[in-house]
């Protein structure tokens, strides 16, 4: 009995120490809790403004490493800080996130987005600053090329620099992604508007070749528009072009609303030839398929056979025939784009001391080098700044090419 009693004391005695080795983790870690939440109880809470600047440490780092921390931030202190990082002129920086933090926001954040970038391009401007507006809004339009709205803002821009056919060029193309009434009639109000500006600065510098370039663009650009090509008309006729103008009026006949100016245009060209006009200088062609092959003479000793080209703005020598025959020349120093079989491409512009039809001479005349005619049966090309100098007539039935000084 006395053992029995023994063995049952030492049960028991185990079974305690046995349940307080088990418990003590537990109430040490409740009063650990505790202790916690005693200690978060006595500390200050953190301000509003702390917390303000948390948040747009936050913002900061999601537009650095956007991939990291998205969902600590609201939209909003995003894009307070993209406009921050705008105004500071880190255009590479906040473009190069652009892509991302567009498939991260919501629809009307990303409208926002859009919106506070274009309009800061505008405030730039505004302010005098058009080179950033400029720098900005071609970053964006790498990704957002038919925002009509950024669109035209680029080409105010170019109007502000007077670079109107650029300008032009920018309005055609917010046009063609104009999708309502409204923005197609605002759009063609606006190249209307900059295409009458830029006619009436060419014609009163009396630059008829200016003038001829801008509406041979147009009748590419919008061909349906017949009013093109009957200023064409008009711009080659003061030329002294009558065959092309009769060309461009050719192209009009299906339009009865313009058929009161063409016939106009038709009376004055058949008055012209009625008159018996005497030419300072007819020049002999040589027809090659519907143009016209005529001899020069490069400062006063090289020949050369020239092709016939109204359409070229500036003439062109090969620089084969120039190092051929020794030409001398003078570097203007600079280059020009010209529209070729091949593309348009940059060429050098020299400075020749004369170019002579016959002996009909033009001094110190412009050429671009263009290495475009290995194959041809000519040289390169006579273009209007030779052929502005005169009033002139293509006479393809006699195969001349007729000339009188202005």
């Amino acid at each position: 009995m006395r053992l029995l009693a023994l063995l049952g004391c030492a049960f028991t005695l185990g079974w305690v120490l046995s349940w307080m080795y088990f418990d003590a983790p537990t109430t040490i870690a409740l009063s650990s809790s505790n202790a916690d939440s005693a200690r978060s109880t006595a500390l200050p809470q953190t301000s509003n403004a702390a917390s303000q600047s948390i948040s747009h440490a936050n913002a900061e780092n999601v537009l650095r490493q956007p991939d990291k921390a998205k969902q600590t931030v609201t939209p909003a202190s995003v894009l307070d800080v993209m406009l921050e990082r705008l105004k500071r002129g880190e255009f590479e920086a906040v473009m190069a996130q652009y892509p991302v933090l567009q498939s991260t926001l919501s629809e009307s954040d990303a409208i926002r987005h859009k919106r506070i970038i274009v309009n800061h391009a505008r405030s730039l401007l505004k302010v005098g600053q058009p080179v950033n507006a400029y720098a900005l809004l071609s970053l964006y339009l790498k990704y957002e090329y038919r925002d009509i709205s950024a669109l035209l803002l680029m080409a105010e821009i170019h109007q502000d620099a007077n670079n109107e056919i650029e300008a032009i060029e920018v309005l055609f193309q917010a046009k063609s992604y104009a999708y309502t009434p409204q923005l197609i009639e605002q759009t063609d109000s606006a190249i209307r508007s900059a295409v009458r500006n830029y006619s009436a600065q060419a014609l009163a510098r009396k630059d008829y070749i200016a003038q001829l370039n801008l509406y041979k663009r147009l009748t590419e650009l919008e061909p349906e528009y017949t009013l093109h090509f009957i200023i064409l008309a008009e711009t080659y006729l003061a030329l002294g072009n009558v065959v092309d103008a009769r060309k461009a009026l050719a192209l009009t006949e299906h339009d009865s609303s313009v058929l009161e100016l063409a016939n106009d245009i038709n009376r004055r060209i058949e008055a012209d030839m009625a008159t018996d006009k005497q030419y300072a200088a007819e020049v002999s062609l040589q027809a090659i398929g519907n143009q016209f092959l005529v001899d020069a003479v490069l400062n006063n000793a090289q020949n050369a056979v020239l092709l016939l080209d109204t359409g070229a703005s500036l003439s062109i020598i090969s620089p084969e025939l120039l190092r051929m025959l020794g030409v001398r020349y003078q570097s203007t120093g600079r280059t020009s784009w010209f529209s070729t079989a091949g593309g348009r491409i940059k060429a050098p512009v020299i400075t020749l001391d004369s170019l002579a039809l016959d002996g009909v001479v033009v001094e110190n005349i412009e050429v671009g080098v263009i290495g475009e005619f290995d194959n041809s049966p000519f040289d390169g090309l006579l273009g209007m700044n030779f052929l502005r100098y005169f009033k002139f007539f293509i006479d393809q039935n006699e195969r001349k090419l007729k000339l009188s000084p202005y």
